[in-house]
Order: C-alpha cells, then structure tokens, then sequence
C-alpha cells in the first residue's frame, strides 16, 4: 500500500489474474455492446455535453428525483457501478475495463467529488463500487498505465517486413 496524501492505494490485483484472459474479452464486449443500446447513448451524449454539479446539493437541485435528467444521469451510474462490481470482484480485469473506450475517465472527474459527497450524506453503500473504481482508476493511471507502444509483450510486437 501506498499513502498518497491521506488517500490509501491498493496497487495489488486482489483476486485477479495478472494478465487479462479470454473470459475478459467476452466481458468487455458485453460493456461495449450495453454502451451502444439506446438508453445509454442518449444518456451518455446527455452526461458528456450537459452534465454539471460541483456537489451533491447542487445535483439534488439540478436534476431532483423523477425528472428527465435525473434518470439520465442513474443510467449513467448504473453502467459504471455494475462495472464497477466486475472490476472489484475480479470478473473483469482493471487493464481491460481501464484501457476501453468507456469514458471512465471522464466521468469520474466530472462526478466523482459528487459521489463522495453522495454517500457521506445517504448511506455508505451508495455508489460504493463505483467510488472504490475511481479510487483504482487513480493508482492505475499513475502506477500501472502504460502507452501501448510500451506495453505490447515481445512476442505481440508488430514486426515489419525485411526487417
């Protein structure tokens, strides 16, 4: 473990294989296939383009219980907390899910203040998986990302012809 300014970083894998497997790929298109049904596309154009609270108050505010937005936005959650879950339970490798084109990154500095706040006004349990991924996110971008040039095992490198 890491103490990075009061925030703790688990740098291990717990209860995860080293390396992605054959049963992460079906996962990840699974996402990606959730990500391309209409619900989440309107809803995630909604998120990207409009989307704006700096804290919980002013989400409640903003976007209160039954309106438009407001189921919008739990979609949005709902498809990084399910997630989430995957990720924290080892069903699905971090450097899969944190590798994709899921948006995950921005979401979460968009919203994961919010979240924080969230729980500590509701119940611990709110959002908790997702929450514990934007706290993964952070270690893994810091610790763990690699661009692919630098990351492709030798045996996967292209490899030109002639040479």
């Amino acid at each position: 473990m890491i103490n990075s300014g009061g925030l703790v970083v688990i740098l291990m894998h717990s209860a995860m294989a080293s390396s992605p497997l054959g049963e992460d790929s079906h996962l990840y298109l699974k996402l990606l296939e959730i990500t391309q049904t209409s619900g989440q596309v309107e809803a995630r154009a909604w998120f990207f383009s409009e989307f704006s609270a700096q804290s919980y108050a002013e989400l409640i505010d903003r976007y209160p219980k039954g309106s438009r937005e407001s189921d919008m936005l739990m979609n949005v959650l709902v498809f990084y907390e399910s997630a989430a879950v995957l990720v924290s339970r080892g069903l699905l490798h971090e450097d899969v899910f944190f590798d994709a084109p899921f948006g995950f990154d921005v979401v979460w500095e968009r919203v994961g203040d919010v979240l924080v706040e969230w729980r500590e006004q509701s119940d611990p349990a709110t959002w908790e998986n997702l929450v514990w991924l934007g706290k993964r996110y952070k270690a893994w971008s810091r610790y763990v990302w690699k661009s692919k040039l630098e990351s492709v095992p030798p045996d996967r490198a292209v490899r030109r012809r002639g040479g």
